[in-house]
């Protein structure tokens, strides 16, 4: 699918409404990120279950630290594996909000 739309003088940016949505990120079996309509989602609303993923993953890494430390854990795979998870759910959001500031630099940057 092409998402490239050229403008031609006089022409609108509402053209870019045909855009297709973002299909929505599977959230990592934590459970907590509200279940919506793919059909109704926006960028803002997978972008704050990013956001949301991200916080719950840093907490249940921060729970098992502390487990660990007082020796409640003793399957350190599981914790390894919230780790793993809390990273590259960081790592993602990380890489979302870059691409977000250069597509939004690149618009700014447009001569009409």
């Amino acid at each position: 699918m092409d998402y490239y739309i050229p403008l031609q003088s006089g022409e609108t940016l509402n053209r870019l409404d045909r855009m297709s949505r973002m299909l929505r990120m599977p959230d990592m079996n934590t459970g907590k990120i509200e279940d919506f309509d793919v059909q109704e989602a926006s960028f803002l609303d997978i972008f704050k279950g990013m956001v949301q993923n991200v916080i719950e993953t840093n907490e249940q890494v921060d729970r098992d630290a502390l487990d660990l430390v007082l020796g409640n854990i003793d399957d350190l795979a599981t914790v390894q594996d919230h780790i793993t998870k809390a990273e590259v759910a960081v790592d993602l959001l990380v890489s979302v909000k870059n691409e977000v500031i250069s597509a939004y630099n690149s618009i700014i940057n447009m001569q009409i």
